[in-house]
């Protein structure tokens, strides 16, 4: 399915490159200045809130830091948007671009519609294939390593159980970090030897609104849960909410989240999330403005805080976060 997903991905590239996205929105207009050098295209599906918006906020200061002049633009999940977004970017000759990629698997595309300028990709991960040392590289965290943190809480928390009824809330379909941290999540715990009853398990895409209403629709089924394992802090407080108005035990049904934003951290704080999988917002803006510093100048990203030696990663640890140590967090 992925191998037909990228072929037909490039089957429909010339339409694409053509403009075929007539959106005629300011998400589509770029500004442009005399040092359009100096410029750097943000692209990502939204910055209402969650961990995009914490990004935001975080890229803007880097930027601005660095003496760059930071566009950002949001895409609402349309590749087609982000495809011409990066397209004005080549033609309005802007420096670099980073992007939060609504689709991965066509990153290929992203870099066609490039055409030369550098892209850092930020946390939604292309294939291995996709990048290239001094071109197109990847800052982010190993996701793999969120979703087996988040089953390793659970797994204590609960006193290594043999059976687990367990809650899967997951992203969004078409993200690599979805099935990343899903498996890994699932891994661990069959590793322990614990087996699990997924009780229930659909796609909120990154929502707490849209897991709320799932919730609602696993209360049709009458069945209990003992934790729920979110691939995102903003489901998990969706699980929260669901809970708290149905008089669910937060305290003895943990609910696990990733990103560490404010209003997880605040949850965890009164008793609500258990635990989250703190994504370092500031220091992924840091190094993202690094390395399209250093590609824009024709450099590789070796030197790079986290960087790999075959210079197509910066990886960025996640840390762990509970009741214990929340208030470490806290801004």
């Amino acid at each position: 399915m992925k191998r037909l997903k990228r072929f037909l991905s490039v089957l429909t590239i010339a339409a694409l490159m053509t403009g075929i996205c007539a959106c005629g929105s300011s998400s589509t207009t770029l500004v442009t200045g005399t040092n359009t050098k100096k410029k750097i295209l943000v692209t990502l599906s939204d910055t209402r809130s969650g961990t995009k918006g914490e990004f935001e906020k975080a890229i803007r200061a880097a930027g601005k830091k660095a003496g760059f002049e930071m566009t950002v633009q949001q895409t609402s999940g349309v590749v087609d948007t982000q495809i011409k977004q990066i397209r004005l970017a080549k033609k309005h000759n802007f420096g670099g671009i980073i992007c939060w990629a609504d689709d991965p698997e066509v990153a290929k595309q992203l870099e066609i519609a490039s055409n030369g300028l550098p892209i850092v990709f930020v946390n939604s991960q292309p294939d291995d294939e996709d990048l290239a040392s001094g071109s197109y590289v990847f800052a982010g965290s190993d996701d793999s390593v969120a979703g087996q943190d988040e089953a390793d809480f659970v797994y204590n928390q609960l006193g290594k159980p043999e059976k687990l009824n367990l809650i899967l809330m997951k992203g969004k379909k078409e993200d690599s970090s979805t099935s990343e941290r899903t498996n890994s999540a699932r891994n661990y715990l069959a590793d322990k030897g614990c087996k699990v009853n997924i009780v229930f398990s659909d796609f909120a895409n990154d929502d707490q609104q849209s897991a709320y209403d799932l919730m609602q629709k696993f209360k049709m089924t009458g069945q209990k849960f003992d934790a729920a394992i979110c691939n995102d802090d903003a489901m998990a407080l969706g699980v929260i909410q669901y809970m708290q108005e149905n008089g669910l035990s937060t305290s003895q049904i943990p609910v696990c989240g990733i990103g560490g934003t404010t209003d997880a951290l605040t949850s965890i704080k009164s008793g609500g999330m258990a635990y989250t999988e703190l994504m370092q917002t500031d220091k992924l803006a840091q190094l993202s403005i690094e390395a399209v510093k250093a590609l824009k100048s024709g450099r590789t990203i070796k030197g790079i805080e986290g960087a790999t030696d075959d210079g197509k990663y910066i990886w960025i640890p996640y840390k762990k976060v509970s009741k214990d140590n929340v208030s470490e967090y806290q801004k």
